[in-house]
């Protein structure tokens, strides 16, 4: 749960992942709506994710972007 709203370990991985692909062609950060685009999400939902990817340490937010944190999966 984050933010009020629950999410499948499933979706967290999903955007995980999603996460790690776009920070692969970005490694300076991505914003949350580059994410949002990429997910085909509201902001409502994607702020919430992210605020919990942060939590686990796949992201860090550094200002107005994600950047990979120490748990960000591995791509390619």
């Amino acid at each position: 749960e984050e933010g009020g709203q629950f999410f499948a370990a499933e979706t967290v991985d999903q955007a995980a992942e999603l996460v790690a692909g776009l920070l692969a062609d970005q490694p300076d950060g991505v914003t949350v709506s580059e994410v949002r685009r990429a997910m085909g999400a509201t902001r409502k939902h994607t702020l919430p994710l992210l605020a919990r990817l942060d939590a686990t340490g796949v992201t860090r937010r550094r200002d107005d972007v994600r950047i990979g944190g120490p748990r960000l999966p591995h791509t390619r």
